[in-house]
């Protein structure tokens, strides 16, 4: 009897998922592949869990964020110019304080999405990203760094 319940002994529950993230679950970089400035139609829209139209964010909007947090970085390799670096959405003079015409060179965003996302990005002269996923691991939970880059379209001469 006892040989027959010892198999039975490794067996249990599986282990309980670790906590959601303390911060955003991914933190995405827009640009674009020649180090050019975003145009200033630059439009990113970020689908997640049960929000299947998706969450959009445009460049010089003042868009109130759900899950989607984004700082238009107007320095050429620079650090995100608004927003804070430990990941808190940014307050009053965050996104919008920066206008497409002194030209963003990059996009910082935090996603606060708890799970798998993808991401559209369109932009004047650059091909179009649709669904790009992003996903998670079991080492990366939290603050997945992942960069889009935009190529430029063959025609377009930029």
């Amino acid at each position: 009897m006892a040989l027959v319940s010892l198999p039975f002994v490794a067996c249990g529950p599986d282990p309980k998922p670790g906590p959601p993230c303390e911060g955003p679950t991914y933190n995405l970089v827009v640009q674009t592949e020649n180090g050019h400035p975003l145009p200033p139609d630059t439009r990113l829209n970020v689908r997640y869990g049960g929000n299947h139209e998706g969450e959009a964010y445009a460049l010089g909007e003042n868009p109130t964020p759900q899950a989607v947090f984004c700082d238009e970085d107007t320095t050429p390799g620079g650090a995100p110019s608004v927003g804070s670096a430990d990941g808190e959405p940014a307050g009053a003079g965050g996104a919008d304080s920066v206008a497409p015409s002194e030209g963003v060179f990059s996009l910082h965003c935090r996603l606060y999405t708890q799970g798998p996302a993808r991401v559209d990005v369109t932009a004047t002269g650059y091909e179009p990203i649709e669904e790009q996923d992003l996903l998670l691991d079991e080492e990366e939970r939290c603050r997945v760094e992942r960069t889009v880059e935009l190529k430029v379209l063959m025609d377009a001469g930029i």
